[in-house]
């Protein structure tokens, strides 16, 4: 079973992601803040990440996604930005996120093809 963590602080969100991906074969992780999703890369282990940009506790999703792509353990682990944020794309991407998406522009059916495509 592939495990995807979800660092988004709206709760409802992970809900819709969580209720999509069942029967797939995934174990969903949840955070709400950037550290306490560094915290459960190191736990977890996930071969997934979706990172949202905007998050409580003084840690963004620009932060944590540098924080992984520097640490040798963590590197390789695929991330996809969801955000709302339509301007930052190269900056995600520059940094090593896999994929960048527009929440507004997604449906939940995308997402799930985009999971499939990047546990695969």
């Amino acid at each position: 079973m592939k495990k995807i963590l979800f660092i988004e602080d709206d709760a409802d969100m992970v809900v819709l992601y969580r209720d999509a991906l069942k029967g797939k074969d995934v174990h969903v992780i949840e955070a709400r803040t950037g550290k306490e999703g560094l915290t459960k890369v190191d736990l977890e282990q996930p071969d997934l990440i979706i990172l949202d940009i905007m998050l409580p506790g003084g840690m963004n999703g620009f932060d944590v996604l540098e924080q992984l792509k520097v640490n040798p353990d963590t590197k390789g682990i695929p991330v996809i930005v969801l955000t709302n944020l339509d301007s930052e794309e190269e900056v995600a991407k520059k940094i090593g996120a896999v994929d960048y998406r527009i929440k507004s522009n997604t449906s939940l059916g995308d997402i799930v093809e985009l999971i499939e495509k990047h546990i695969h």
